[in-house]
C-alpha cells in the first residue's frame, strides 16, 4: 500500500482499528529500533534512535487519546506529523515499512 493509499484507508478505520494499527505500527517500530541499535553509528544511530523515540511519543500519546476519549490531534494531522518526524530523523522508510505492516494485519471496517 502506498503512503496515500495507506493514510486513506487508516482514517476509514473505526477507533478500535485505529488503535489497533498505531500499536502494530508502534510495535514493528520497535524491530527496526533493534536495527537502529546494531546497524548504526555516530550522528545516525542516534538521530534515528531520537526520532524512533518521537515517533513512540506521538503514537502512544494518540492511542492514549482515542482510548480514553481525551483530546488528541485529528487523525490526519497524526499521520502528518509521523511521517514528517520520521523524514526529519532520516528513519521515513523504517515508518512506512511499519506502517505496511500493519495495514495487513489490522481488521478493516471494509469488507474484502
Amino acid at each position: 500500500m502506498e503512503n496515500d493509499e495507506s493514510r486513506e484507508w487508516y482514517l476509514a478505520q473505526s477507533d478500535a482499528n485505529k488503535q489497533l494499527f498505531l500499536m502494530l505500527v508502534s510495535y514493528e517500530l520497535t524491530i527496526h529500533g533493534r536495527g537502529f541499535g546494531v546497524d548504526l553509528k555516530g550522528t545516525a544511530q542516534v538521530n534515528a534512535l531520537l526520532g524512533l523515540n518521537e515517533l513512540q511519543h506521538q503514537l502512544s500519546s494518540h492511542i492514549f487519546g482515542i482510548a480514553t476519549q481525551q483530546s488528541r490531534y485529528p487523525d490526519d494531522v497524526l499521520w502528518n506529523i509521523l511521517h514528517e518526524k520520521a523524514a526529519y530523523y532520516g528513519i521515513l522508510a523504517n515508518l512506512k515499512h511499519s506502517v505496511k505492516y500493519a495495514s495487513g494485519r489490522t481488521p478493516s471496517n471494509k469488507p474484502n
